[in-house]
């Protein structure tokens, strides 16, 4: 069986990790809890501006349904991506690179298979393609997302992308948890793998000790 599922999936990277399944989960949960906290601020500030209602915000169709303009909603839902992309994006491209706060507290980073730093290119691919709109369950802001294009397009998207995502989301959860890299489908697309805090510094000197051999041997 193990030989027939290996010719089936070449494509699967078979390297082992040396992170613990643990250590990224609760780094995710972590990071689900804060970004979706950040990322729904705004919204939840428009709706009490806006309403002048002190009762909880729930979601974009609220607007609408209160008779107010639909153009509310999309410029919550908008401002709601921006804020999530500067923590999913801007942080671990400029603050902690390779890191969100979830990484960063438990001391893992992403980061790119050839060793380089990470660059927006590669950052828009896992963080924005793969996490945030392909699979639709790993962000809240993700739910914005679906909603604001509900109200644009007046078909009820939201259900048939949630359940896409879902499933996709599911394939990546078995792939972190059942191959030896732990990579999931946002790190294929983006070509990364989340390692140790401490690892690509040990690349990185690697690569600095090799560059100096070979300006040795010019000298």
């Amino acid at each position: 069986m193990q030989k027939l599922w290996r010719k089936l999936t070449p494509w699967l990277d078979r390297k082992p990790t040396k992170v613990k399944f643990i250590t990224r989960f609760i780094a995710y949960v972590i990071d689900w809890a804060i970004g979706g906290i950040i990322a729904g601020f705004p919204a939840v500030f428009i709706y009490a501006a806006v309403t002048k209602r002190s009762d909880m915000f729930s979601d974009l169709y609220v607007f609408p349904a209160l008779d107010f303009p639909a153009y509310w909603s999309f410029i919550a839902g908008i401002f709601c991506v921006l804020v999530a992309l500067v923590y999913y994006v801007y942080i671990p491209y400029k603050k902690y690179p390779g890191q969100t706060l979830g990484k960063k507290w438990m001391k893992i980073k992403i980061m790119r298979l050839d060793g380089q730093p990470l660059d927006l290119k590669t950052l828009f691919i896992r963080q924005i393609l793969g996490l945030m709109l392909l699979e639709g369950v790993s962000m809240v802001v993700t739910n914005y997302i679906r909603q604001m294009l509900t109200l644009a397009t007046g078909f009820y998207l939201d259900y048939y992308l949630l359940a896409f995502g879902s499933f996709i989301t599911v394939i990546s959860c078995i792939l972190v948890f059942n191959t030896p890299s732990a990579r999931a489908i946002h790190d294929y697309m983006a070509k990364t793998r989340v390692a140790l805090e401490d690892e690509e510094y040990h690349v990185t000197e690697k690569k600095k000790k090799s560059k100096s051999k070979l300006k040795n041997q010019h000298k």
